[in-house]
């Protein structure tokens, strides 16, 4: 079997999909163009040779393939291993045994769940080959509240890496969802699973509706749901935009190991779709309507209610009513 020299498809992503002669010929290495490219046939990749000598990947397969992201991608600890699987009852689940393990960092993505969950045991459902269903094991000495911190940290690396990869105005909208055009495109979920005298292991699982097609959402989440595909008007590439998230995690999981919370909570802030807005919440069984005044990932929400006194709302505690 013809060994597949990945770094063909790395530089065409990393290029928009094309690779300029000079950059062509290194990857190469005088290796036989024709059977370098013609390798990848099976796995649904079509490269095309344009007129001036440039590599043109044209077509991609629908499914994910664990070398293709893991190549090059140089990460410190999240995604040092990556495994795709067809299907599993949730990636967090997968994770969680990866924990056990003591293999911290190892990315677990399926490509169908049966039992996808998100905050409060709702579900996380998605089309095969549509989305991105990923969950990975994490193990540091984490400041409280550390599992809140993570999903920030989560949200903004998601949001961030659909900006780099799509230029779309992707916004977090606390505690765990990210945004673009108001509607949700992602969701993360923490889970604390225990503590050793080294630190603590979370689990950290993150959806992202990628190709997910508007009939394939619920009627009730059609208004509210949405699809990356929807706002570039074509197909996505889940490839490219998880080689991104998993960067940008592996950065902000650095920063929150180093104790850089305040950096976290600026962009936070910054990316925010709720700063300066009227939200309502439930905490503690009551409801509270106010303006957003800030955003911190350590203290929570802080509202600016009706009455005049602002009141800070943990992000454990609390779930955001309306908008």
């Amino acid at each position: 079997m013809t060994k597949l020299n990945w770094s063909l498809v790395a530089a065409a992503r990393d290029g928009g999909g094309r690779i300029t002669p000079a950059k062509l010929k290194a990857v190469l290495a005088g290796a036989d163009l024709e059977s370098e490219t013609a390798a990848f046939a099976g796995r649904g990749y079509k490269f095309s040779l344009t007129p001036r000598g440039s590599l043109q990947l044209v077509e991609w397969p629908n499914r994910l393939f664990a070398e293709e992201i893991a190549h090059e991608l140089r990460t410190d600890v999240v995604g040092k291993r990556v495994e795709t699987h067809w299907s599993t009852t949730s990636t967090n689940d997968l994770a969680k045994n990866e924990a056990a393990r003591r293999r911290e960092g190892t990315a677990v993505f399926a490509e169908e769940q049966t039992a996808g969950r998100g905050r409060f045991g709702r579900r996380w459902t998605a089309p095969k080959f549509s989305a991105l269903l990923f969950s990975m094991a994490l193990h540091g000495a984490l400041k409280e509240p550390a599992a809140e911190a993570l999903a920030l940290a989560g949200a903004a690396a998601v949001a961030e890496a659909i900006d780099e990869t799509y230029r779309l105005p992707a916004r977090i909208r606390w505690p765990n969802d990210v945004l673009i055009e108001e509607r949700k495109v992602s969701g993360v979920l923490v889970e604390n699973i225990g503590a050793d005298a080294d630190g603590r292991w979370f689990v950290i699982g993150i959806g992202v509706n990628v190709n997910v097609a508007r009939e394939a959402f619920s009627p009730e989440l059609r208004d509210t749901a949405a699809s990356i595909s929807e706002f570039i008007c074509g197909r996505a590439d889940r490839a490219l935009i998880a080689r991104a998230i998993l960067r940008r995690l592996d950065f902000w999981w650095e920063m929150l190991k180093a104790g850089q919370l305040q950096r976290l909570s600026e962009t936070c802030r910054r990316l925010s779709a709720l700063m300066g807005r009227f939200v309502t919440v439930e905490s503690g069984g009551k409801r509270y309507t106010g303006r957003v005044v800030d955003l911190d990932q350590q203290y929570g929400l802080v509202l600016q209610l009706s009455g005049g006194p602002t009141r800070v709302f943990a992000p454990g505690q609390t779930t955001l009513i309306h908008q």
